[in-house]
């Protein structure tokens, strides 16, 4: 951090990625988030912007994916920075073990990488997936969905 500015530098203290960013993260998957002039993108670890620096928020890389926010919807960019998953929902999670929790008009389900919906858009909450398992509300009440949406026993 120089005069409230961010970048990298190796062990011994030389300056390998500029310090000119607003906020910066950890590499992740190859590549680091980094905020500049309130807008968020992707660097290699050479320093090279890699996906355009344009998003109104982003997330680290997960799975391959990654977790982005444009105009007030969020949606899913590969390392490419292409729109894999479409940025259409109005909330969504990173991927975990496959899946990834997405909520459209007030609901939740889970998406795989392709997009696909694997679990229906019905919960009013829903958590991220864990050693094969989610927490999920549904009705008011709270309940355990395995990766086919069906309901297992709380252990």
């Amino acid at each position: 951090n120089l005069n409230g500015k961010w970048g990298y530098i190796d062990k011994t203290d030389n300056e390998v990625i500029p310090i000119k960013y607003d906020e910066v993260y950890s590499f992740k998957e190859g590549l680091a988030l980094v905020k500049l002039n309130y807008k968020w993108g992707y660097i290699d670890k050479t320093g090279k912007e890699v996906i355009p620096i344009k998003y109104d928020y982003a997330w680290s890389f997960r799975e391959g994916l990654a977790k982005v926010k444009l105009n007030g919807k969020y949606g899913y960019i590969d390392k490419a920075g292409k729109e894999v998953i479409p940025i259409k929902y109005d909330d969504a999670g990173s991927f975990s073990e496959g899946l990834a929790k997405v909520k459209l008009n007030g609901k939740w389900g889970y998406i795989d990488k392709s997009g696909k919906e694997v679990i229906p858009l019905k919960y009013d909450w829903a958590d991220l997936f864990e050693n094969g398992k989610a927490m999920v509300r549904l009705n008011g009440k709270w309940c355990t969905i395995d990766k086919l949406g069906n309901f297992t026993p709380d252990e």
